[in-house]
């Protein structure tokens, strides 16, 4: 890609960025920016942090001690709406990859009542999807427990152990869970219900003082993800890794998820930016900003789709 300024090298920038969870197939391209050294190439030094879970993320970035967060544009909005000024400003996954699992005895939502359900933290998009879903089948949140308890890996491990009664998992977990017996009650990944479920979020002070931090971040992230998509066993190989797994099957999910949902272009989808400002409305606390650009900037990777970066 002809896109590098030959003067990166000599004026490494250094970035904090945080994910929501290790095992989320859809920052592999962050992984892979790093193991094929691709920050390196676009003049970046990236720590990749593990902040558990979306909503503390936020609440690191918004402290000024990570300088990005990979997260859904619903726990952003939600945090704007509380007086935050964030932008996401690139997308990684423009759909919910969710499917809501629940031991094989749930037959129907009503038997969802009273128990308790497992999501990785309050206000994040493991947390929509279930509000969403409760919603769907006329169940208020007040008659089921909401209980925060981390990432998929631990949510699987809950659910077995019958401490809770219903979790959302995304692949390649979702194929653990099947593997196991568990009952997908509601599929949202099957569905491709349009969401912008994860994407670079930051500080818009910052982003505008920080442009050229960005769109490198952008650059090797893209390359990130085009190397998943051109080369299937490298890429596998960083699955195994990342997810510490040489189940094949498992593997190959993880994988085949990321080239289902990760756009090669990743800008953040406006009908699914849309869908995600309508449900947090639906399902509350109502939102005061309800014009995209008062939390997405795509002036970043437009410009670099106009440049023909993409493409090339």
């Amino acid at each position: 890609v002809g896109f590098v300024s030959s003067t990166f090298a000599a004026d490494a920038l250094s970035l904090r960025a945080g994910i929501s969870t290790v095992s989320d197939p859809f920052v592999l391209q962050m992984w892979m920016a790093q193991a094929a050294g691709l920050y390196k190439k676009y003049g970046l030094n990236v720590e990749i942090i593990d902040m558990g879970g979306g909503t503390r993320g936020l609440q690191v970035l918004l402290s000024g001690e990570i300088q990005s967060m990979q997260v859904g544009l619903g726990p952003m909005v939600r945090a704007n709406t509380q007086g935050a000024d964030l932008r996401l400003i690139s997308s990684f996954c423009n759909t919910i990859p969710f499917t809501i699992f629940t031991p094989a005895n749930v037959k129907t939502a009503a038997d969802l009542k009273g128990s308790t359900i497992g999501i990785s933290s309050f206000g994040s998009e493991s947390d929509i999807a279930m509000d969403i879903t409760l919603k769907k089948f006329g169940i208020a949140r007040k008659d089921v427990t909401i209980a925060q308890i981390g990432g998929g890996s631990v949510r699987l491990a809950a659910l077995l152990s019958g401490t809770v009664k219903a979790v959302p998992l995304s692949e390649p977990i979702s194929t653990k869970a099947r593997e196991v017996g568990l009952t997908p009650f509601l599929g949202h990944a099957a569905a491709k219900v349009p969401w912008v479920f994860e994407g670079v979020v930051v500080k818009r002070a910052y982003f505008e003082k920080n442009r050229g931090l960005f769109t490198r971040f952008i650059q090797a992230n893209t390359e990130g993800t085009y190397l998943i998509f051109a080369d299937a066993k490298r890429a596998k190989a960083l699955v195994a890794k990342i997810f510490k797994t040489n189940e094949s099957k498992v593997i190959d999910a993880g994988y085949n998820a990321f080239k289902q949902v990760v756009p090669l272009d990743p800008l953040p989808s406006p009908a699914g930016a849309e869908h995600v400002l309508e449900q947090l409305d639906a399902i509350g606390p109502a939102i005061g900003r309800k014009k995209l650009d008062d939390h997405i900037d795509t002036t970043m990777p437009d410009a670099l789709k106009k440049e023909g970066f993409f493409a090339a």
